[in-house]
């Protein structure tokens, strides 16, 4: 019987893992650089989990969660996204107050297949606990651009907001919204009571046409918000993070309560633009029953990262460094040499098949190795190598013991 992948899920191979390779590595080199631990945390959660977190009125929460009962009757969820865990982990687990994390993992949501949009996908999260100040949100943000950079991922357009409204914003908000429900969706009709602010973000033409003259939250601001935000605003600037302001994100989970931002490209399309976002949540911990604490954090989508960089660079290989070609009768030399380059560092293949030193070339080349090292009767009797540059054509003969130190100075 023959098995094919559900929909809405793919394998990376090849050549494409190398773009994911260089996000993670990426990725990883900032979170060091800006003193994040990488934090691992379960696939499977309680449900409750993420209705409570995320919001009942989520789309999320509603329409997109693999959730189930399992052997044991508990009602069981795939993770739809990151922070929800990360804070579940951060109470149970009494990490340090001031505390910053990175994780990196399988996200699940039931949604419509399409590009840059996926049923399993996976996320690069950061999240800072413990800091209220707006240094903070601009840190935060200056962190995420740091890596888009170091991706290589160009020509990004950075979007910011902040959520931090007056009490009375909602109801001006649910007032515009009732005299206009025959211009509204099904879907933000169930909104208007349950969870207004989530209409604004509605993908619908007609709901956003309808909703392009609603009362604004930067409008309705709070005083100690509004003065966060502005901060947070002259911070970016003075940082040379160049941004635009956009008064009607609002993201799509209940748990923001601030600053909210959003890297968006145009090389995918104007329905899944967004590559990296995230924002203030200063509830979410005491919600899930520690004490009260500021955060800040976002996510980033890797295939949708992935999807960009290839259309920019195309698909980027990480050649090893090394092949070794050899007689058949030298083989065991050639494994020796092998080894000495693996243990001192030196990326190195060979092939254990009797193949002829063309056939072994071939395979070379398939690989985008840098360098071929050849064993033959000349240079096994001498204990030495020939290096052949695979780019320029070059050969040249070193001794055997000097190999790690001649390939570590020239890949």
């Amino acid at each position: 019987m023959k098995f094919s992948r559900l929909r809405g899920v793919k394998d990376v191979f090849g050549e494409e893992t190398a773009v994911w390779e260089k996000i993670n590595a990426a990725a990883r080199k900032m979170f060091s650089l800006y003193g994040y631990t990488n934090i691992i945390t379960p696939v499977i959660e309680d449900v409750n989990l993420f209705a409570r977190g995320i919001g009942e009125g989520t789309d999320i929460v509603i329409k997109e969660m693999y959730d189930f009962k399992d052997k044991g009757d508990r009602h069981i969820v795939l993770r739809p996204e990151g922070t929800a865990s990360v804070v579940r982990a951060y109470i149970e687990n009494s990490l340090p107050v001031k505390s910053d994390l990175y994780y990196y993992g399988p996200m699940f949501r039931y949604e419509r297949p399409q590009k840059g949009r996926f049923r399993e996908f996976f996320q690069i999260g950061a999240e800072s606990f413990g800091e209220a100040s707006p240094y903070k949100d601009a840190e935060v943000i200056k962190l995420a651009q740091d890596i888009l950079t170091e991706t290589g991922i160009k020509d990004c357009k950075l979007l910011i907001n902040n959520l931090g409204a007056e009490k009375d914003y909602r109801e001006n908000l649910v007032k515009y919204l009732e005299e206009r429900k025959s211009q509204l969706c099904e879907d933000c009709l169930k909104k208007i009571e349950r969870a207004p602010i989530r209409v604004l973000d509605c993908k619908n033409e007609k709901c956003k046409e309808t909703t392009k003259n609603a009362p604004l939250i930067t409008d309705n601001l709070t005083p100690q918000a509004a003065a966060h935000y502005a901060e947070v605003k002259r911070l970016l600037t003075a940082s040379c993070v160049k941004f635009e302001e956009d008064p009607k994100m609002v993201r799509g989970l209940d748990y923001y309560t601030g600053t909210v931002f959003e890297f968006t490209t145009q090389l995918l399309g104007p329905q899944q633009n967004t590559i990296l976002a995230g924002g203030r949540y200063d509830n979410l911990v005491a919600e899930f029953g520690g004490k009260s604490t500021p955060a800040t954090g976002f996510a980033m989508g890797m295939e949708r990262m992935a999807e960009v960089l290839k259309t920019q660079q195309g698909l980027v290989s990480l050649p090893f460094g090394v092949f070794i070609v050899y007689d058949a009768k030298h083989r065991d030399m050639a494994f020796n040499v092998l080894n000495m380059l693996r243990q001192g560092g030196i990326k190195a293949l060979i092939s254990f098949e009797d193949k002829s030193f063309k056939a072994q070339f071939r395979e070379a080349d398939s690989k985008g190795v840098k360098h071929v090292i050849v064993i033959g009767d000349t240079e096994a009797q001498a204990d030495r190598l020939a290096v052949k540059d695979m780019k320029t054509g070059e050969q040249m003969n070193i001794e055997t013991n000097e190999a790690v130190k001649y390939f570590f100075n020239n890949i």
